[in-house]
Parts: structure tokens; C-alpha cells; sequence
């Protein structure tokens, strides 16, 4: 390791190694001759319980223990600079870094010679890195990290970092420089927004505080808030951000902008240290403001100590006109005593709850009842931390009325902020807008029955409930359940968007909207529940409606209205009622089935002559067998391919769900009870019998009007059928059974692109029994592709200009499933003149599914699930276009973690790795919509961000910064990570190379400076 042939080599008498004089000496002498980039790690070795162990066995064996540990030492760091310092104290100066492996194998093999007392050897380690020369003060360094771990039994080692050097230097100087932050404004007032979750529209604003020192950088808040609230100082804090809400809004918002209320944090000192009533009506009274635009947060942990002072103060302030959230609710351990012995206006859910949101049902399942029991308690709900529209929807869908996270918006600057809320769409709540919606947001719609007298004891599932807002006679839909939804889609209407569009403009597709409209209008008048029934799709329907509130000037009424399938709900009477009924309808028709759509359901359920009855074998009486049986026993052969269609079980919901009263009607040339064929109408609905989805089918004979006319047009088919036989392409037998053969569908087409013929495989690929079912028809006419125009156009290209069309991709619509093909088509040419063309396709849709997925895999960085840097190449290519179009910038701000090199080395790449994905799930995690993460290679990560104002720039630097602050804190091995961060904004530059440079200069000055504070 060196050469110490010149010092005096004295040792411990105990132990054989260096003595502490002599080690210093050699270490100092290392590092003052050590090549510029040599690596060294100072190890301090502290034997934890060992005056225990001394007291138990003595201090003969405690000797030998020390012994052992020297010995194991030695063989560990063979070589090495070796030292027993004092008691229980040992020190290694080793010329590796990578001392980990090192260190646990030491505590192993001591674990396996001590006796029953738990003595436990702790290491500190400092890694020098050329910067300290002082060979003391890097053993002091080591023996810092060692103390840190003291009592921590499940912390084995601890390596020396900033963090753990600067923290009690950090408190002193966060106490020092307090009063200056206030006074120069270090300490500013960010906003975050807070949106009513049925109407999307900004609500209020949290005031946040973050401190920006000018030498020391950003300072986090929940580094400076501990230490404020350990010295009661933290009330200087809340101070002056209750200062400056109330001027900012007496200055900037009064009478100028629209407005809406701001939340202030409290703390508990608050209460303590201070009048605080006295100090809020003091700056009420000095600004002019309305108590109703400020609301005070208080945290639920600030609640457990000296709850009866502080709830009597909370009291005291909502008497006097304040509205007071309590914060963090879940959080911790009374919470729900808290809510039971007092009141708040508002209770905001931790945001905790939404942790593990994707993967557990259970959180869902408290979410649910806590906000649920909060609005029962007659208290508001809000919800914090939501960053996915997932998280958003299920909050909406449970009634939770205000929302706050990172996917509505960051913490900003006030006007920042508002500008931001612009420019994502989203407008600020006026007052008339709050007082109606807060109305609204009471309603508890997870009770079994918000509406009254509608409850079934002998159902247990949820009430399909909407709540609906009609303003100068337009409806929307605020809120709708799952059940709503479900029972909706039942009828046809897919969306929120579909449902709006019938109640505005499309009221033909439901019958009874003007009776709806009728008991609105009786349920407002007399303020009562207001119902109607009515049969739709076979079914038959409970609506009830409830007027809920008015707006203030009367534009806006909002309604809870029910609708609930009551075919398990009837009485007896009414069940009798309905018998008769029906038994008259039955009378009209000849025969009445039930098919079943998604199974083998077949019943016949009135027949009124029984040789109409189609006998069938045991066991083929499944729908499909049964409707295939009468279509070719009783229905005339000529139509008998209208019949297959009409009767076709996989599109048949959506063909009857299209047609305006709810049932589609066919006619056919059906066989009669004296063995004619004769013209009958044949008509389908759907409903729900006995747990199955079916076809209602009725049938009786056509009026005779009807079935005369169907004759003549069936007699005029024929004739046009023999006039348009086209000889154009005239193939022999041979040729067609080769056509046949070909694994691709093949087909022909005339001059005006109508169908003549095509093979087997065409046929067997769109599901058609026969070709004459295309003959004489276009795409157009089948209908079969979702953009018809191209592949028109490409035909037409064909046919008029010669031009050959090989392998154009498309989509076409096969059997209800959407399925890419690739064509190719050509003119077909009869005496030198083009009559039609030939073409052929073949399904891709399974290929192109492959091909996505391997470019999926050449895209994404195999560790971190980001996408990596050929992924950043073609994305900064569409940022930019978008730049070019529109002048939409973007800022990239480049991201290095420090030191990642030593991480490797002293923990090894595998928790390096552990490393790179916790860093990329902090950037994904604030990153937000408009913003796209890289891995750029190594420890190196890039984020593309559509940037709407600097502010939110800086704030998303602040918040990766704050998430990996907390990550730090967290952590179970004691390492801090720290980030080097460069933005460069694209317009200022104008090409990727510049702003690429810029962005990685201003990451590596920063990456210097970090070096400097070490």
C-alpha cells in the first residue's frame, strides 16, 4: 500500500496493529503523495454493547473478543493501513472504495464468536476523494457516520455524505437567517389549485411556502418546518403568509379578477404562542377583506397535543366567521375520535391513501367509506395528491367534491398560476357557482338510497344515480356512478357525451323526455321525489327525480335522479297486472321466441297453431341451432341469406340499439300452417329474461298491402339481376378453382367499382355465406371500412389511370372487431380497355401487434421502463415541428446524479440500479402530462416539457428536488443521492444541438457548486 520504512512502526500491545499515533502519521503521508485520481476509504469500526459484554464476562474475555475482531481485520484488509485506537474503537485506511462486500463480511464472522449478549460492530466510512488533505479530520468524518447509526440495529454501515456533515450547521443557519428570509422575502407564497371534481373548475387555492436563499439555494419545506415548529418559531412563518394572502388579495384580486377562496396552513404553536382569532380579525379589519374567501388548515397531528385548548380555539374561529379543514386526515391515530367530538367544515384525505391505489382494492374500499362517513358528519370532502386521471375518476365517482395533486397543477406564483389554469382550459368558480355547488357536493350518493322511498330491502346493490344540472334549458351531467353508467349502456347510450347529446338535442332517441321533463318540473315546484315507469328494450323502468338545490339568481337547478331496472322489484299485483297485458299482446302474433344472445338460451314462449312448430333433435335446441333449423325448414330459399343477417348474434345489440324505437323489423317468405310461403313481418327487440341477454322475437303474417308490394320488388330484383350479369371478367371453371387455393382474399371489381365476384377466402374472412351477398355492391355499401375514402380513392386510380396500388395499409371492421389488411389492386384490361380491376388483401393485424412490440422494446430503457435516447430522437423531432407550426415551446432540462460512479463502487451496480429506477419513478412521478422522461444513458435522464411560463419550470425543478429530498429520508441504507438539474429553453436557441449544450453546461456548473458545498 505504501512504503513507511522511515516511521517509527509502533503497535497496540492487545491487539498487534498500528497504534493511533502511527497510523495517522502513515494515512497522512497516503494522501499527501497519492496519484490525482487514487481512492481511499476510512473506515471506523465501533463495537456497539460492549461495556455489556465486558460486565458479563469480564474483561479477559471482552480482550479477546477485541482480539479476534483485530485478526478478522486483518484478513479482510490484508495489506491495509490498520489501527485500534482506543477501547472498542478500530480504523482501516484501505485504497479501494468498494469496502461494502468488505464490512458485511466482517459482521458476519463476528456475529459467529460473539457470546449471548448482542454486541454489534458499526462502521462509519468516509470516501476521500482528493478535496480533505487533513488526514484527522477524514477519521473524524468516519467516526460522524459511525455515531449517526448508533442504536439503529437495522443500520449496519453508514457512508459520510453532506447531508449527515451539514445538518446541524443546516438547523443553526435555518434559525439564523429566518427573520432576514421573512424581511427580503426569501420565503414566498406559492398556490396550488384545488378543482370541484364535477365541474372541473378551479375552486380554491392552497398557500404554500417555499424559501429561495440566495446562497444556499431552495431550502425544503420539510427541512425548515421541523426545525421552526422543535423551536416554536414556526408561527413567524404563518404569519407572514397570512400578511400576505390577505394583501395580495386586497391589492391584486378586489374588485379586479375573479377570485376564489385560499387555504392557509396552520400549526399547532399557532395556538400556543399567540391571540391567533384576535390576529386574523386583525388583519381582516386592516385589509378589508371577506372572511368567506380564506379557509384555515389545520393537520390532523397537530390535534393530538393539547386538543381541548386548540379545538376550543378552532371553535372560536369558525364562530367568528372562518371555515376550518382539517388536514391530513388518516394520517393518524384518533382521527376518527377527532371527527366525532368536533366539527370542521372540510376534511382533506391523506394523501397516503392513494400509495398504492393501482394495486389495492382495499384503499379503495376505505376511500369509499370515508367519504361516505365525512359527508354524513355534515363535513365537505377533499382529496390531495392525486396525479393520474385513474385516481381522478375514482374520486369523482365516489362523491368526493374538491380535488388537489399534480395532475390539476403545481405549486406557483398566484399570477403564474392563473395563467397556467388558462391555459390548460380550466376557469375559476365564481361565488353564485360555489354556493350552488357546495349544495351539491353534500349529497352522500355511495347511501343506499340519497333519493328517499325508493329502497328494496331484498336488493344490495348500489342505486344507479346521476346528478344533473340544467341551466337556460341545457343539461349536463355532474356526477354519475358506475351502476348509472351500466344501466345507461344497457339502452344504448355508451358515454356522459352520448346522454347530453339526447337530453339536448337528440330527445327523439328516448320517448318519454318530455315526461321526464314534467316531473322535474313537479319535483322543484313541491320539493318531493317524483317518479315514472316505462318499458324500453323489453325492460321495465323506475325513474325518480329529486330537486337538490337552485342557483342563487335561479339560472340553475340540479337534480338526483335514479333509474333502476325493476324486473326483480314488482309486486304481485302488478306481476298479475302485466300477465293480462301481455297475454293480449301475444295475441297479435303468431309465434314469440327468446334467443339467447351470449348463450345457448332458446324458449318458445306463445305459439298460436302448433304446425307452425318446428320439431328438432335432443339437444339441439341452442339459439343458434334453433334460428338455422326454421331458416332452412321454413324460410323461402331466396331468403334465406337476409334471414342469417338479420338474425346474426354478434351484431345484433348494435344493429337494434341504432334503430329509433328499439326493435328492427324484417320480411320473408315464411312457410304457413298449410305449407305455403307466404309474406310475414318479423320483428326483434332485446331484453333481459332470467339472468340472459335475448332476442324478443315476434312474428305474424304481413298486412296485405305489404306483402303485395314485397312481391313486385322481389320480382323486379330478379329482373335486375338478369339484366346486370356482367361477362367482363369471364373465368373458366379452372381458373376459379385455383382461386380458391390462394391464402389471400382475392376479388373483381367493375368500372364503377361494383362488386362481380371473389374467392373463398374473401367470402370466409367477412363471415358471407354466398358471393352474391356483394354482387353488384360497393365497399361503401357493405359498409366494412372505417375510412372508405382512401381505399376509394386508390381504386379509382386504378381504374381510370392504369396505376397499379400494391400493400396500402388500412382498417376495415370484420365480425364487429377492427383488423388492419394491406391491398393491392390492379386494372383488369379487355381489348386494350381497363373494364374493372382484380385485387387482393391480407390480414397484418397480428403482424403489425409484433412489429409494435419490438419497437416498443428498441424504444424503452430495459431497467427503467423510460424511453431511452432513440426514443428522445424521434420525440424532440415532433416538439420541435410542433415549434415550427405553432411556436408551442419546450424547455429540456437535463438530469445527472452526482457521484453515481462512487455508488457503483462502493455498493455495488446492483443497488446502482436500484438507484436509477428510484430516480426514474421520482421524475415520472412529477413529470407531469405535457412532459416526457428519458434515460439518456448511464446515470444521465433528459425531460421534454411543453413550457407554459418559467414559473412552472422552476417549480418542477423544486418538486424533483423535494421528492428525492423525502425519498432521502426514507431511505432504509443510509446514502444520500443528489441531482444535478440544467434547463435551457428550446426558443432561445432554435436548434437541438445549442440547447442541448446549454442545458449540460448549467447541469455541470450546478454539479461543481455541489462539490464546493461538500
Amino acid at each position: 500500500m505504501g512504503d513507511f520504512r522511515e516511521f517509527r512502526m509502533s503497535t497496540d500491545e492487545l491487539t498487534g496493529l498500528l497504534d493511533k499515533q502511527t497510523f495517522l502519521e502513515c494515512a497522512q503521508n497516503l494522501i499527501n503523495t497519492a496519484p490525482a485520481n487514487q481512492e481511499y476509504a476510512f473506515i471506523f469500526f465501533d463495537l456497539e454493547n460492549f461495556k455489556i459484554f465486558n460486565a458479563n464476562y469480564g474483561y479477559e474475555i471482552g480482550d479477546e473478543l477485541l482480539t479476534s475482531i483485530a485478526y478478522i481485520l486483518k484478513e479482510e484488509f490484508e495489506g491495509q493501513l490498520i489501527s485500534h485506537f482506543s477501547g472498542d474503537h478500530f480504523v482501516a485506511c484501505v485504497n479501494t472504495i468498494q469496502v461494502i462486500q468488505s464490512i458485511k463480511s466482517i459482521r458476519d464472522r463476528i456475529k459467529l464468536i460473539r457470546k449471548s449478549v448482542s454486541v454489534e460492530l458499526k462502521a462509519g466510512i468516509y470516501l476521500y476523494d482528493g478535496e480533505e488533505k487533513d488526514v484527522i479530520k477524514c477519521c473524524d468524518r468516519a467516526r460522524m457516520a459511525c455515531i449517526s447509526i448508533k442504536k439503529k440495529y437495522d443500520v449496519g454501515y453508514r457512508v459520510y455524505d453532506k447531508e449527515l456533515g451539514g445538518s446541524i450547521q443546516r438547523k443553526q443557519s435555518i434559525l439564523d437567517r429566518l427573520d432576514e428570509a421573512i424581511a427580503k422575502r426569501y420565503i414566498k407564497v406559492y398556490y396550488q389549485p384545488i378543482v370541484r371534481s364535477f365541474t372541473g373548475e378551479v375552486c380554491a387555492w392552497e398557500a404554500l411556502v417555499r424559501w429561495q436563499d440566495p446562497i444556499r439555494g431552495v431550502v425544503y419545506p420539510n427541512e425548515f418546518i421541523p426545525v421552526l415548529e422543535e423551536y416554536r418559531l414556526i408561527q413567524k412563518i404563518d404569519m407572514f403568509v397570512i400578511d400576505e394572502v390577505f394583501g395580495r388579495y386586497h391589492r391584486e384580486v378586489e374588485g379586479r379578477m375573479p377570485a376564489v377562496p385560499v387555504s392557509i396552513n396552520l400549526s399547532r404553536i399557532d395556538f400556543e404562542v399567540m391571540d391567533l382569532v384576535e390576529f386574523l380579525e386583525t388583519k381582516i379589519r386592516q385589509y378589508k377583506c371577506p372572511k368567506n374567501m380564506f379557509h384555515l388548515e389545520i393537520t390532523e397531528s397537530a390535534l393530538m397535543d393539547n386538543t381541548e385548548h386548540i379545538m376550543t380555539q378552532i371553535e372560536k374561529l369558525r364562530q367568528n366567521g372562518f371555515e376550518v379543514w382539517m388536514d391530513d386526515f388518516g394520517s393518524g391515530f384518533s382521527s376518527l375520535n377527532l371527527l366525532k367530538n368536533y366539527q370542521f367544515d372540510l376534511v382533506k384525505i391523506d394523501m397516503d391513501f392513494l400509495s398504492e391505489f393501482e394495486e389495492s382494492e382495499n384503499d379503495k374500499i376505505i376511500l369509499k367509506h370515508i367519504v361516505s362517513m365525512i359527508k354524513n358528519l355534515g363535513s365537505h370532502t377533499l382529496i390531495e395528491g392525486v396525479e393520474t386521471k385513474a385516481q381522478f375518476d375514482f374520486m369523482k365517482s365516489i362523491g368526493c367534491e374538491m380535488i388537489q395533486g399534480y395532475l390539476i397543477g403545481r405549486p406557483m406564483p398566484y399570477l403564474e398560476g392563473l395563467d397556467s389554469m388558462k391555459k390548460s382550459g380550466r376557469t375559476l368558480e365564481t361565488y353564485d357557482e360555489r354556493i350552488f355547488n357546495d349544495e351539491i357536493g353534500k349529497i352522500d350518493i355511495l347511501r343506499q338510497n340519497p333519493l328517499q322511498n325508493v329502497a328494496h330491502p331484498d336488493d344490495d346493490s348500489a342505486l344507479p344515480l346521476a346528478v344533473l344540472v340544467v341551466e337556460n334549458e341545457v343539461w349536463s351531467l355532474k356526477y354519475t356512478n358506475q351502476e348509472f353508467m351500466e344501466t345507461m349502456l344497457i339502452f344504448g347510450y355508451k358515454d356522459e357525451e352520448d346522454i347530453e347529446l339526447m337530453l339536448n338535442k337528440d330527445h327523439k332517441r328516448w320517448l318519454q323526455y318530455h315526461h321526464f321533463i314534467d316531473i322535474c318540473a313537479h319535483s322543484k315546484k313541491e320539493q318531493i321525489s317524483e317518479s315514472m315507469d316505462y318499458i324500453s328494450n323489453g325492460r321495465i323502468v323506475n325513474m325518480r327525480v329529486r330537486h337538490m338545490g337552485e342557483s342563487k339568481e335561479g339560472k340553475r337547478d340540479a337534480y338526483m335522479v335514479s333509474c333502476r331496472l325493476l324486473s326483480r322489484f314488482i309486486n304481485s299485483n302488478y306481476d298479475n297486472r302485466i300477465t293480462e297485458i301481455s297475454r293480449s299482446m301475444f295475441s297479435l302474433y303468431e309465434s314469440v321466441d327468446l334467443f339467447g344472445i351470449h348463450d345457448d338460451f332458446y324458449e318458445n314462449i306463445y305459439l298460436n297453431d302448433s304446425r307452425l312448430y318446428t320439431e328438432f333433435d335432443e339437444g339441439k335446441r341452442k339459439s343458434k341451432e334453433v334460428i338455422e333449423g326454421i331458416c332452412e325448414k321454413l324460410v323461402h330459399e331466396d331468403d334465406r341469406v337476409y334471414f342469417r343477417q338479420m338474425f346474426d348474434m354478434d351484431t345484433i345489440e348494435q344493429r337494434i340499439a341504432e334503430e329509433p324505437n328499439g326493435a328492427t323489423i324484417g320480411f320473408f317468405r315464411i312457410m304457413d300452417s298449410r305449407y305455403n310461403y307466404v309474406w310475414k313481418t318479423v320483428t326483434l327487440s332485446i331484453m333481459h329474461f332470467e339472468n340472459n341477454d335475448c332476442v324478443l322475437c315476434c312474428v305474424n303474417e304481413a298486412p296485405n298491402e305489404i306483402a303485395r308490394r314485397m312481391a313486385n320488388s322481389q320480382q323486379e330484383r330478379r329482373n335486375l339481376d338478369e339484366d346486370s350479369r356482367i361477362d367482363a371478367i369471364n373465368m373458366n371453371p379452372t381458373f376459379e378453382n385455383i382461386l380458391q387455393l390462394i391464402p389471400v382474399g382475392v376479388f373483381w371489381k367493375d368500372r364503377e367499382r361494383k362488386f362481380l365476384g371473389a374467392n373463398q377466402m374473401f367470402l370466409d374472412y367477412y363471415g358471407l355465406q354466398s358471393v352474391q351477398e356483394i354482387i353488384g355492391k360497393t365497399d361503401e355499401d357493405m359498409g366494412w371500412h372505417i375510412n372508405p375514402d382512401a381505399f376509394k380513392k386508390d381504386e379509382l386510380e386504378v381504374i381510370n389511370n392504369g396505376r397499379t396500388i400494391e400493400n396500402v395499409r388500412g382498417e376495415c371492421i370484420v365480425r364487429g372487431s377492427v383488423r388492419k389488411i394491406a391491398a393491392s389492386k390492379q386494372p383488369y384490361v379487355v381489348d386494350r380497355k381497363i373494364v374493372g380491376l382484380v385485387g387482393y388483401f391480407k390480414d397484418v393485424t397480428d403482424e403489425l401487434k409484433e412489429q409494435e412490440k419490438l419497437e416498443l422494446l428498441t424504444m424503452t430503457d430495459a431497467l427503467t421502463g423510460l424511453y431511452n435516447r432513440r426514443a428522445f430522437a424521434e420525440i424532440v423531432d415532433k416538439f420541435m415541428s410542433q415549434y415550427v407550426s405553432d411556436r408551442t415551446d419546450f424547455a429540456l432540462l437535463m438530469i445527472d446524479i452526482d457521484k453515481f460512479k462512487q455508488i457503483n463502487d462502493l455498493y455495488g451496480h446492483d443497488y446502482g440500479d436500484i438507484v436509477l429506477t428510484k430516480i426514474s419513478r421520482i421524475l415520472k412521478h412529477v413529470a407531469s402530462d405535457n412532459s416526457v422522461v428519458f434515460r439518456f444513458g448511464g446515470d444521465e435522464f433528459v425531460i421534454l416539457h411543453q413550457q407554459k411560463n418559467e414559473a412552472e419550470l422552476e417549480s418542477i425543478k423544486l418538486e424533483i428536488l423535494a421528492e428525492l429530498n423525502r425519498a432521502n429520508q426514507m431511505a432504509s441504507v443510509s446514502i444520500t443521492i443528489q441531482l444535478s438539474i440544467g434547463v435551457a429553453i428550446y426558443s432561445e436557441y432554435g436548434n437541438l444541438r445549442d440547447c442541448l449544450e446549454a442545458a449540460d453546461k448549467e447541469m455541470y456548473v450546478e454539479k461543481e457548486q455541489h462539490k464546493k458545498e461538500q
